[in-house]
């Protein structure tokens, strides 16, 4: 199967070289010529906390230069989503798949107006990679992989496991699940917890617990984000406060996905993220103040980035 990856990020670079170790046809698209040509001439550079760094060819197209592929993997940050979904019907060949492998709510939305919500797949990651510069990552452990068919998919089940297969030859824990629309909302809530806190404060997700003005904005942003999906009848369960206490256990020394872009300097993802809770939640009716705060606060650290002092 022909696989192109759309987009060189952290989980992108490491999607395309951990597929082109296990011998699959896989390409890596960008619509950065200059960062395409970087690429090419570069390659991957993946590296361990351990010391191993290797450095591994990738081919890498503009969206035009790909041809028809098999399988489509949307690895864009969710703002980047509705300007590279317009380059799957160029991706796509008939009755090709398209996958989004992203944080939050929305993605899909903005895939499905480009080619209809029939092709597409939804999956969530749980993947310890940062992208330290273009083309090289650091690669901290290996999560999950959860595959399933989101809200009108007609993708079979014999191909989502296809997919899946192609994930577990390429190194990867894969799995499907039939329920991928509870678990996206599942994952929705520990980040729209620990993200936008750990980038106001600067500090790794092992600090917020330790901080109880923050822990407590913390744990009632992700209760309202299961109160949303409770509205929609999704099962999204357990305590919110012990199941981010966990997380922010397990993953005490890591820097969350919108720490990393503050502190490079890129806008976040908030408007996938709390700011999809907040608006799903005016429509449903159900009250999400502590999302409707993160989310001005965030935006607001966003447009601030060119007027900080010191």
């Amino acid at each position: 199967m022909k696989i192109a990856v759309i987009g060189p990020g952290a989980v992108g670079c490491l999607l395309a070289v951990s597929f082109a170790g296990a011998g699959e046809d896989v390409h890596l698209v960008d619509y950065r010529p200059e960062r395409v040509a970087l690429l090419r001439e570069r390659g991957i550079r993946l590296k361990t906390p351990g010391g191993v760094s290797r450095l591994i060819p990738v081919p890498c197209w503009l969206p035009g230069e790909v041809g028809p592929c098999g399988l489509a993997i949307m690895a864009v940050k969710a703002h980047q989503t509705a300007a590279a979904a317009r380059s799957l019907p160029l991706l796509l060949a008939p009755g090709g798949l398209a996958l989004s492998l992203q944080n939050g709510l929305g993605n899909l939305e903005e895939m499905a107006r480009a080619v209809g919500p029939e092709p597409l797949l939804a999956g969530i990651t749980f993947l310890g990679v940062t992208r330290q510069e273009e083309g090289q990552i650091l690669y901290a452990g290996q999560g999950e992989v959860i595959i399933g068919p989101p809200s009108g998919s007609t993708v079979p089940a014999s191909e989502i496991e296809a997919v899946v297969a192609l994930f577990r030859r390429a190194g990867f824990k894969c799995r499907s699940a039939t329920d991928i629309q509870t678990l996206i909302w599942d994952k929705l809530m520990i980040n729209a917890g620990i993200n936008p806190l750990t980038a106001l404060l600067r500090v790794p997700n092992g600090a917020l617990p330790e901080l109880p003005e923050a822990w407590s904005l913390a744990v009632a942003a992700a209760a309202e984000v299961q109160a949303v999906a409770k509205a929609q009848d999704l099962a999204v369960s357990g305590d919110p406060e012990a199941r981010l206490g966990r997380v922010c256990r397990a993953t005490a020394q890591n820097r969350s996905s919108m720490l990393q872009d503050v502190m490079a300097g890129r806008p976040t993802e908030i408007e996938s993220l709390n700011a999809q809770v907040a608006a799903r939640g005016q429509a449903l009716g159900v009250a999400t103040p502590i999302n409707d705060l993160l989310t001005r606060l965030i935006r607001a650290l966003d447009a601030s980035a060119s007027l900080r002092v010191g």
